[in-house]
């Protein structure tokens, strides 16, 4: 089923001269929306970006880290 070739396409898997004169009307219509599709994406991928970057987090508690010296002396003990 796959494996079988189009009656549009050659053996080296090109379009045809019947199937580029079938798609030409529509080469303009499809880059331009692709052109939009492409401003939108980056357009919402810039402003979540820019949002992120405003957003203060000094309202978050921040854990204390912890000090290596207990930690040290938990791994000296759990080996005895």
């Amino acid at each position: 089923m796959f494996n079988q070739l189009s009656k549009y396409q050659t053996p080296k898997l090109y379009f045809t001269p019947a199937m580029q004169r079938a798609r030409k009307p529509f080469a303009v219509k499809n880059a331009i929306t692709g052109l939009l599709l492409f401003g939108f994406c980056g357009a919402v991928f810039s402003y979540s970006i820019m949002a992120v970057k405003q957003d203060d987090f000094d309202d978050v508690p921040m854990p204390s880290p912890p000090s290596t010296t207990n930690s040290e002396e938990k791994l000296t003990n759990d080996k005895k």
